[in-house]
């Protein structure tokens, strides 16, 4: 089990729309394993590389939390070995076919066939991004 490591915790809801009148809040002080790890022995950090999820808000650099023991389901982001290589895409399962899709219009969605070798590795929870990684180019 990894050792405790705790962080100050707000208790708030930020605004991203127009701003609010300050809050009275809750300091306190969170574990970022309990809060993020549900299943420790089973949950992997990943970090990417490549641009075929950026529209997910996965950026080259970031990094993934990955848990094993997750059944994935349509519409979830996997980590998928695909002939021997580990990609990140959508899954989507249909009633005779499996699609790993990207989250970027410049690849395509990758149907597996019967001649592919596929697994998904694991189920991403949480995708922890440097915001200087994300291409948005401020209005200022």
């Amino acid at each position: 089990m990894p050792p405790k490591m705790f962080i100050s915790f707000i208790d708030a809801r930020v605004s991203t729309g127009f701003p609010s009148p300050a809050n009275d809040y809750l300091e306190k002080s969170i574990d970022l394993n309990e809060e993020f790890i549900k299943h420790p022995l089973s949950t992997f950090i990943f970090t990417t590389e490549g641009d075929s999820m950026k529209d997910a808000f996965i950026p080259p650099r970031s990094c993934l939390l990955i848990d094993r023991s997750l059944i994935p389901k349509t519409g979830d982001i996997v980590l998928a070995v695909l002939n021997g290589e580990f990609t990140v895409k959508y899954y989507e399962k249909r009633e005779s076919s499996c699609r790993l899709v990207p989250a970027n219009k410049k690849y395509k969605a990758v149907e597996i066939t019967q001649e592919m070798e596929m697994q998904v590795w694991g189920v991403v929870i949480k995708i922890i991004t440097d915001p200087k990684d994300l291409k948005y180019v401020c209005p200022c």
